[in-house]
Protein backbone atom coordinates (compact mmCIF):
# COMPACT_ATOMS: atom_id res chain seq x y z
CA UNK A 1 0.00 0.00 0.00
CA UNK A 2 1.55 3.36 -0.92
CA UNK A 3 1.37 6.48 1.23
CA UNK A 4 -1.90 7.64 -0.20
CA UNK A 5 -3.93 5.18 -0.13
CA UNK A 6 -2.60 4.64 3.51
CA UNK A 7 -3.15 8.14 4.13
CA UNK A 8 -6.59 7.83 2.64
CA UNK A 9 -7.65 4.39 4.46
CA UNK A 10 -6.97 5.37 7.64
CA UNK A 11 -8.38 8.22 7.47
CA UNK A 12 -11.32 6.80 6.15
CA UNK A 13 -11.13 4.05 9.46
CA UNK A 14 -10.82 7.12 11.90
CA UNK A 15 -14.27 9.07 10.80
CA UNK A 16 -15.47 5.81 10.78
CA UNK A 17 -14.15 4.99 14.61
CA UNK A 18 -15.14 8.70 15.42
CA UNK A 19 -18.79 8.17 14.52
CA UNK A 20 -19.57 5.12 16.13
CA UNK A 21 -17.64 5.54 19.40
CA UNK A 22 -17.35 9.68 20.00
CA UNK A 23 -18.11 10.53 23.48
CA UNK A 24 -21.73 11.83 23.59
CA UNK A 25 -22.52 14.14 26.23
CA UNK A 26 -26.37 14.53 26.58
CA UNK A 27 -26.00 17.93 28.28
CA UNK A 28 -23.43 20.45 27.64
CA UNK A 29 -24.27 22.47 30.73
CA UNK A 30 -21.91 18.85 32.54
CA UNK A 31 -19.19 20.65 30.44
CA UNK A 32 -17.12 23.42 31.08
CA UNK A 33 -16.86 26.50 28.75
CA UNK A 34 -14.25 26.65 26.13
CA UNK A 35 -13.02 29.65 27.88
CA UNK A 36 -12.89 27.56 31.50
CA UNK A 37 -11.18 24.46 29.75
CA UNK A 38 -8.52 26.30 28.48
CA UNK A 39 -7.20 27.67 31.65
CA UNK A 40 -7.50 24.37 33.23
CA UNK A 41 -5.50 22.27 30.38
CA UNK A 42 -2.48 25.64 30.09
CA UNK A 43 -2.33 25.16 34.05
CA UNK A 44 -2.27 20.89 33.57
CA UNK A 45 0.64 21.70 31.39
CA UNK A 46 2.20 24.86 32.84
CA UNK A 47 2.27 24.16 36.43
CA UNK A 48 1.14 26.12 39.32
CA UNK A 49 1.14 29.67 38.62
CA UNK A 50 0.95 32.86 40.41
CA UNK A 51 -2.67 34.74 39.57
CA UNK A 52 0.37 37.90 37.58
CA UNK A 53 2.17 34.69 35.57
CA UNK A 54 -0.98 33.12 34.85
CA UNK A 55 -2.42 36.61 33.60
CA UNK A 56 0.79 36.87 31.39
CA UNK A 57 0.64 33.34 30.03
CA UNK A 58 -3.04 33.52 29.33
CA UNK A 59 -2.64 37.30 28.07
CA UNK A 60 -5.84 38.46 29.66
CA UNK A 61 -6.07 41.27 32.02
CA UNK A 62 -5.70 40.37 35.92
CA UNK A 63 -8.77 42.16 36.99
CA UNK A 64 -10.87 39.61 34.41
CA UNK A 65 -8.73 36.49 35.10
CA UNK A 66 -9.15 37.60 39.11
CA UNK A 67 -12.81 36.80 38.75
CA UNK A 68 -12.39 33.82 36.67
CA UNK A 69 -10.32 32.20 39.45
CA UNK A 70 -12.22 33.06 42.22
CA UNK A 71 -14.95 31.23 40.53
CA UNK A 72 -13.38 28.88 39.34
CA UNK A 73 -12.20 28.21 43.08
CA UNK A 74 -15.85 28.15 44.19
CA UNK A 75 -16.71 25.27 41.95
CA UNK A 76 -14.20 24.23 43.28
CA UNK A 77 -11.58 23.23 40.53
CA UNK A 78 -8.95 25.52 41.00
CA UNK A 79 -7.00 25.74 44.98
CA UNK A 80 -4.61 27.95 45.87
CA UNK A 81 -1.48 26.60 47.67
CA UNK A 82 1.50 28.53 49.39
CA UNK A 83 4.50 28.94 47.14
CA UNK A 84 7.44 27.06 48.73
CA UNK A 85 10.02 29.25 47.33
CA UNK A 86 8.23 32.34 49.05
CA UNK A 87 5.70 31.78 51.50
CA UNK A 88 4.44 35.68 50.31
CA UNK A 89 3.29 34.41 47.41
CA UNK A 90 0.07 31.97 46.11
CA UNK A 91 0.36 29.53 43.57
CA UNK A 92 -2.76 28.32 41.82
CA UNK A 93 -3.48 24.79 40.90
CA UNK A 94 -5.68 22.09 39.88
CA UNK A 95 -7.44 20.56 42.33
CA UNK A 96 -7.96 16.78 41.99
CA UNK A 97 -12.01 17.72 40.97
CA UNK A 98 -10.23 20.45 37.82
CA UNK A 99 -7.81 17.44 36.89
CA UNK A 100 -10.53 15.28 36.73
CA UNK A 101 -12.52 17.58 34.52
CA UNK A 102 -9.53 18.18 32.43
CA UNK A 103 -8.72 14.47 32.26
CA UNK A 104 -12.68 13.73 30.87
CA UNK A 105 -13.00 16.80 28.64
CA UNK A 106 -10.49 15.72 26.52
CA UNK A 107 -11.77 11.84 25.99
CA UNK A 108 -12.64 12.13 22.73
CA UNK A 109 -13.98 8.51 22.10
CA UNK A 110 -16.57 6.92 24.79
CA UNK A 111 -14.45 4.20 26.42
CA UNK A 112 -17.95 2.47 27.47
CA UNK A 113 -18.33 1.91 23.63
CA UNK A 114 -14.59 0.80 23.49
CA UNK A 115 -15.26 -1.74 25.84
CA UNK A 116 -18.27 -3.01 24.35
CA UNK A 117 -16.95 -3.24 21.00
CA UNK A 118 -13.74 -5.10 22.17
CA UNK A 119 -15.46 -7.29 24.12
CA UNK A 120 -16.34 -9.03 20.11
CA UNK A 121 -12.51 -8.88 19.78
CA UNK A 122 -10.37 -11.61 21.37
CA UNK A 123 -7.41 -10.40 24.07
CA UNK A 124 -4.88 -10.67 21.21
CA UNK A 125 -6.71 -8.78 18.98
CA UNK A 126 -7.20 -6.08 20.77
CA UNK A 127 -3.41 -5.73 21.91
CA UNK A 128 -2.39 -5.62 18.02
CA UNK A 129 -5.17 -2.68 17.73
CA UNK A 130 -3.45 -0.68 20.22
CA UNK A 131 0.05 -1.33 19.37
CA UNK A 132 -0.91 -0.60 16.02
CA UNK A 133 -1.98 2.76 16.77
CA UNK A 134 0.64 3.55 19.38
CA UNK A 135 3.18 2.62 16.48
CA UNK A 136 0.93 5.35 14.05
CA UNK A 137 1.36 7.63 16.70
CA UNK A 138 5.21 7.63 17.14
CA UNK A 139 5.24 7.95 13.32
CA UNK A 140 2.99 10.81 13.68
CA UNK A 141 5.22 12.29 16.30
CA UNK A 142 8.57 11.72 14.41
CA UNK A 143 6.84 13.04 10.98
CA UNK A 144 6.26 16.01 12.88
CA UNK A 145 9.25 16.39 14.75
CA UNK A 146 11.07 15.86 11.37
CA UNK A 147 9.01 18.59 9.63
CA UNK A 148 9.88 20.73 12.02
CA UNK A 149 13.45 20.60 11.78
CA UNK A 150 13.15 20.70 7.83
CA UNK A 151 14.29 17.41 5.83
CA UNK A 152 12.06 14.85 4.54
CA UNK A 153 10.46 11.80 6.78
CA UNK A 154 11.60 8.70 5.18
CA UNK A 155 11.57 5.19 7.26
Amino acid sequence: MDETTFATEVNAAYQALYQLAARRVADSRELPSIETLALLTHLAQAGPLTLSEMSAHLQRALSTLSVKVATLEDQGLLARQTDPEDARRSLIWLSPLGRETVESAMQVLDPQRLAAAGRHLASPRRERIVQALEELNRALTHSSETNRHGGPCHE
